[in-house]
């Protein structure tokens, strides 16, 4: 089935809008006290953008579905957005910049169009399948780099009262594998924006554990559309189910494949049940 007809400029626009809004409401948040209380603020924040943004891309096109919060497809179940409000959700209550927004059209099992827009620097990231990504409208690539000994590594763990204490260790034994590999390590952003800067060749490449994909789908775009990789941890199709994200150029991808499965980590299920802070998938990444 071919891909649905969008204007991507029109729709990358609304993510913007959207951002925006959320943007001057953390300037005047007066930041809970407590993580429970952050993450419900989070939650409704999100709901309400979801809401507005829903409504304009439903007035444009009214036959493409959207993706709810339990995961579920509302409209046309092959085609639906696929929409993280903040990415970064303690990075924005903390007030810390490099947060973000993600907007994804899935198509098929396919994601065909892609926006992650940071506030903070002003900058919109997009990639339309088969037409390469840009940032601010110009051309992003991967690095070139073949050392690994020379990247610049991007991840992010996950804190215990989100993900429970198994899964943080995973993350952490995947710190420990990659870390000693390349010149320097960051956790320095937004998981759609990291992915981002792996496709404006910024950072040389990024890799998570867990189970976000929905944080993950938007910037994946961008990266094989920048000439980049952008797979599970054990190196195959990502997906929404997937446990794991590398991106990363094709020179170093493969490394960083073989790194994690020499110890042992492409088996990833978060296995210990999280506390009941844990954030929704609109919440976005704990960065």
């Amino acid at each position: 089935m071919p891909s649905p007809s969008i204007d991507p400029k029109a729709c990358t626009s609304l993510l913007v809008r959207a951002t925006r809004q959320l943007a001057a409401a953390g300037e005047s948040l007066d930041r809970p006290r407590d993580v429970p209380a952050g993450i419900d603020w989070i939650r409704k924040a999100s709901r309400k953008s979801a809401q507005g943004l829903r409504g304009r891309l439903d007035a444009l096109y009214p036959a493409i579905g959207w993706m709810e919060e339990d995961g579920a497809h509302a409209g046309t179940a092959s085609t639906y957005w696929l929409y993280d409000a903040i990415d970064g959700a303690y990075h924005y209550l903390q007030g810390l910049p490099l947060w973000s927004s993600s907007l994804a059209l899935v198509h098929d099992d396919r994601i065909v169009f892609s926006a992650v827009y940071s506030p903070s620097t002003k900058e919109v990231f997009m990639a339309c399948e088969g037409r390469g990504a840009t940032c601010n409208g110009k051309q992003i690539w991967v690095s070139s780099k073949t050392d690994l000994r020379s990247a610049v590594a991007g991840t992010a763990v996950a804190p215990v009262l989100q993900v429970g204490r198994s899964a943080q260790a995973r993350a952490l034994e995947c710190v420990s594998a990659i870390a000693p590999q390349v010149f320097v390590l960051r956790a320095m952003a937004s998981a759609s924006l990291q992915l981002a800067f792996v496709a404006a060749g910024r950072l040389d490449l990024h890799w998570e554990t867990g189970l976000d994909a929905q944080d993950w789908l938007a910037g994946a775009l961008l990266v094989r559309e920048a000439g980049g990789r952008a797979s599970d941890l054990s190196g195959a199709t990502l997906s929404a189910q997937s446990e794991g994200i590398v991106a990363a150029p094709a020179s170093l991808h493969g490394t960083i494949v073989a790194l994690l499965h020499s110890a042992s980590l492409t088996s990833l299920a978060i296995r210990e049940p999280a506390c009941s802070v844990a954030g929704s998938p609109q919440t976005g990444s704990p960065q």
